[in-house]
């Protein structure tokens, strides 16, 4: 137990750091790229409606995000279309945002959010059905939104860099390959099994894996739910295009608060079509790094990418602003309301 609890707070401590190196990275950026007295400058006469906006395309976001989660539960289990249900389903929303912030992969969310609705008489399987689905729409929805800009842009993305491109091309690849995964877990399951047994073989051959049977079972289960969810949505395609439709319009949200952080900054000259292009393949090419909040990568990423889009001497104050609203409103608002639920809860426990 004490060997658990000491894993536990090793690795809050480690995503702590991480976290905390985010602000170092961003703060070296800004001071490198811009002198005290300009900074105070930029900041004296930013647009503040626009940083208002931003904010407010971070709600939008989560409002999009809640529902679909809404419309899910009311269509997996027995909950009926009602406030409390959507109520429920902006909880989840809140707490997985807020434990996907926090660790790498942002991978505490979905277990958070699923104690959350079996903690509302959802079982543990309709849970997961909900959830799993709601990752299949977000994971395909933005392969395709990425995508569909890739070719849209394609003469702009050859024109950079060849270090850009790669680092773009390298996130589309690996997103492909997911949906790809997808697509073959929904009409060939089967060809799945057998590649994730010639790998598990492989591994366990050679001492890298040792309970064989443990990890097979994980894997079968895994392609398990998924054929569930896929199976799901392909009973209803009506729904599953209004899905997709709202998952645009989510992506669409959040892509654009680069664009009113340029717009804050009295810039003009790039539209918003050509800043949510930058920012979707931003946020593939950083998407599949381990750290919490993608630290780093997105840091790095921003700068080359949005480069081509801010002037040098306004791209660490945009930096700032970008990461302020996207992940660090995000984290705090998110943890504040997570916060405020869980001690409400304990009060109503201990009355």
């Amino acid at each position: 137990m004490f060997s658990n609890l000491s894993k536990i707070n090793r690795k809050k401590l480690i995503n702590l750091i991480l976290i905390s190196l985010s602000i170092v990275i961003m703060f070296y950026i800004l001071f490198s790229s811009n002198d005290i007295f300009q900074i105070y400058e930029i900041l004296k006469n930013i647009q503040i409606g626009y940083i208002l906006i931003a904010i407010l395309s971070i709600f939008v976001f989560w409002l999009f995000e809640s529902y679909m989660i809404y419309v899910l539960i009311t269509k997996f289990t027995n909950k009926k279309k009602n406030l409390n249900t959507f109520w429920l389903a902006l909880k989840t929303t809140m707490f997985g945002q807020y434990y996907s912030n926090i660790t790498p992969f942002a991978s505490g969310g979905q277990p958070v959010q699923l104690y959350l609705m079996k903690d509302e008489s959802i079982p543990i399987s309709s849970g997961t059905a909900v959830l799993v689905t709601k990752f299949l729409l977000y994971q395909v929805g933005v392969t395709i939104y990425s995508l569909l800009l890739a070719i849209y842009r394609i003469k702009q993305l050859i024109s950079y860099s060849s270090g850009v491109s790669i680092f773009v091309l390298t996130g589309l690849t690996l997103n492909i390959l997911m949906i790809s995964t997808i697509i073959l877990v929904a009409f060939k399951p089967k060809i799945i099994v057998k590649f994730t047994e010639f790998i598990l073989k492989f591994l366990y051959k050679y001492h890298i894996v040792k309970d064989i049977e443990l990890i097979r079972l994980k894997i079968n289960n895994f392609i398990s739910e998924y054929e569930i969810s896929i199976g799901k949505l392909k009973e209803d395609i009506k729904l599953t295009l209004i899905l997709f439709f709202i998952t645009f319009l989510q992506l669409t949200a959040f892509f654009s608060i680069t664009y009113f952080i340029y717009k804050s900054l009295n810039l003009s000259g790039s539209n918003l079509l050509e800043v949510i292009c930058l920012q979707s393949f931003l946020y593939m090419a950083v998407s599949f790094i381990p750290t919490p909040g993608t630290v780093g990568a997105s840091e790095f990423g921003f700068m080359l990418l949005l480069g081509h889009v801010f002037p040098s001497n306004l791209i660490g104050t945009a930096l700032i602003l970008w990461r302020g609203i996207s992940y660090y409103f995000s984290l705090i608002f998110s943890g504040t309301f997570y916060l405020a639920i869980t001690l409400s809860k304990n009060k109503t426990l201990i009355n």
